[in-house]
This record gives structure tokens, C-alpha cells and sequence, in this order.
């Protein structure tokens, strides 16, 4: 009998890096966002895509937007990045600047959330965990071997 464990499949790590990260137009009026990254044994890449009602009809803007990360980006760090430019007025022409610009963003937010975990060092702190206690049956207890480090559990 097969046992089916029950987890989803896409959770949100604000901090795993990305590949990169598409949001555009899909078929049947909606928006896609699609993120690309690299799979949990590192072998190959993995596209997560999460759907979105479109823009109503008459409104026009970009088709698409392709953030690129490189492997070099956070989760966070690439969605910042897609809302600067949906925010941004949509203009035909690119200019030369535009990669720059878009990291010279990023630089700055990167940032502007260093001086602030500086200023409060509480929120960055991950939160302490005892591990596990092993507890031995009664009348057993931990005896020391030749071997350092080593113990094993004696009768007594």
C-alpha cells in the first residue's frame, strides 16, 4: 500500500533565489506570473505559475515583463522589481538604461533594508530551538566509551 504524503506543492520563501521571473498575458484573458527556479536537489529548474484575473477591456499597457535574476535575486528582491515596473507608465521605446536602472533599484532597496534590520536587529534574529530531548527507558542510562563523543545506553 502506497502512502501519499500530503504537502503543497509551492510554498513562499521570501529569500530563495530566482532564476527569473515572467508576468504577462495567458490564454483566456488572464495575467500568468510565472517564477523560475532552481528545484530542491539542484538539478534541474522549476517554473511555479499562479494566475490572475486580466486588465479589463480597453485598458492596454505591456504585454509582458521578463525579470532575469541570475541566481543572484531573492523572491522578494524580483517582485519588488515587478512592481516598480507596473507602476512605471508604459512608453514603446526602450532606452539603453533600462537594465541599469532596474538594478540600480534593486542596489538601493537592498539597501535601504540593511540600515533598517541595523537600526533594528530584533526582527533578522531567528527565533532559538531546543532540540530534541532523547529520554532512555527507566533503569537506563548514558555510559562513556574508549571512543570520544561516543555513548551508549548501559542497564543500571
Amino acid at each position: 500500500m502506497a502512502v501519499a504524503i500530503l504537502v503543497p506543492k509551492y510554498r513562499r520563501n521570501p529569500n530563495e533565489k530566482v532564476s527569473s521571473l515572467y508576468y504577462g498575458v495567458a490564454s483566456g484573458g488572464r495575467t500568468v506570473t510565472a517564477i523560475v527556479k532552481p528545484s530542491l536537489d539542484m538539478n534541474h529548474l522549476e517554473t511555479t505559475k499562479t494566475y490572475s484575473p486580466g486588465l479589463p477591456r480597453g485598458q492596454g499597457g505591456r504585454i509582458a515583463h521578463l525579470i532575469i535574476g541570475g541566481m543572484e535575486a531573492t523572491l522578494d528582491e524580483v517582485e519588488y522589481l515587478l512592481e516598480a515596473k507596473k507602476e512605471k507608465k508604459f512608453v514603446f521605446r526602450r532606452s539603453p538604461g533600462d537594465i541599469a536602472e532596474m538594478c540600480s533599484a534593486l542596489l538601493e532597496q537592498r539597501n535601504e533594508r540593511i540600515k533598517y534590520l541595523r537600526k533594528n536587529p530584533s526582527e533578522n534574529r531567528p527565533i532559538k530551538r531546543r532540540g530534541a530531548r532523547l529520554y532512555l527507558p527507566t533503569g537506563f542510562r548514558f555510559a562513556n566509551t574508549s571512543e570520544p563523543g561516543l555513548q551508549i545506553a548501559v542497564r543500571g
